[in-house]
C-alpha cells in the first residue's frame, strides 16, 4: 500500500506544538497570541470551556488579565482562535496525500488519522471533544457549529470528486459515506481517549475504515458484481 511523505503538513503540525515563546527578550504581538490560544487549548483540556476563565488564561501564559485585551476582544474570541488552530490542523490532514484517486486520497487520510490527532490527547483529542459537546448557544457554539459543518462538506467533496473520477461508485450516498467516515473517527478518537490496547485499536481501525472505502470504491462494486 503506498503512502503519501507528507514532509510539509507533517511539520506544520510538529510546528503548532512549539512553543511561541522565545528565549529571551519582548514577546512578540503574533507569538504571544499564539501562546495564548495554545495555553487556552490545554486548558480546555483540563477544565473544560466553561472553566477556561480569564484569570486561568493570564496566569498560564503569564501576563495580566488586562493584557490578553491587547490582542483579543474578549473571552469568546480567544476561544474561537483556539478553537481555529485545531481546524487548521484539519485543513492539513485534508491536504496530507497529493495521490490523484479519491480513495486513495481518503485511505492516506484515514492512515494519519491516528498520529495527527487521536493520539494528541491533550492537544486535540479532548479539546475537540469538549468544543463539540459544548452546549450554551453562544458566539462560541455557532463558530464551532459552522466550522464543523465545512468540516464535513470538505471530506464529502472528496467522495464527490471520486465519483466524477469514477473511483468511487456513481450511487454512492456521499452523506452517508461522510457520515461513515465521522463515526469512524470518533471511534478511533474515543479508543485513544479512554486508554483501549493501541495494537488493537490500530489494527480495528484498519478494518473499519478499509470496509468504508470498499463500500464506496467503484472497482470493489464491479469485482463484487463478477
Amino acid at each position: 500500500m503506498s503512502r503519501s511523505a507528507p514532509s510539509t503538513s507533517a511539520k506544520a503540525v510538529e510546528a503548532s506544538r512549539v512553543s511561541a515563546a522565545p528565549a529571551g527578550g519582548r514577546v512578540r504581538g503574533s507569538d504571544r497570541k499564539t501562546q495564548i490560544t495554545r495555553e487556552t487549548l490545554r486548558l480546555v483540556a483540563e477544565h473544560g470551556i466553561q472553566g477556561t476563565s480569564m484569570s486561568r488564561i493570564s496566569a498560564a501564559v503569564g501576563v495580566s488579565s488586562a493584557a490578553l485585551y491587547r490582542h483579543f476582544e474578549s473571552r469568546d474570541d480567544i476561544l474561537i482562535a483556539a478553537f481555529d488552530t485545531l481546524m487548521d490542523r484539519f485543513t492539513l490532514w485534508l491536504e496530507i496525500s497529493d495521490a490523484p484517486c479519491a480513495v486513495d486520497r481518503l485511505r492516506h487520510m484515514c492512515e494519519r488519522h491516528a498520529s495527527m490527532f487521536s493520539q494528541d490527547i491533550e492537544g486535540w483529542n479532548v479539546p475537540m471533544f469538549q468544543f463539540t459537546v459544548y452546549i450554551p448557544k453562544d458566539r462560541v457554539r455557532e463558530h464551532v457549529h459552522a466550522r464543523r459543518t465545512k468540516m464535513f462538506e470538505a471530506v464529502g467533496q472528496i467522495i464527490d470528486e471520486g465519483k466524477a473520477q469514477g473511483c468511487i461508485a456513481p450511487d454512492v450516498d456521499v452523506k452517508q459515506a461522510v457520515a461513515d467516515l465521522y463515526a469512524w473517527i470518533y471511534w478511533e478518537d474515543l479508543s485513544y481517549l479512554e486508554g483501549l490496547d493501541h495494537e488493537f485499536t490500530e489494527r480495528d481501525s484498519a478494518e473499519m475504515y478499509e470496509r468504508i472505502l470498499k463500500r464506496i470504491s467503484a472497482e470493489s462494486k464491479v469485482l463484487d458484481k463478477q
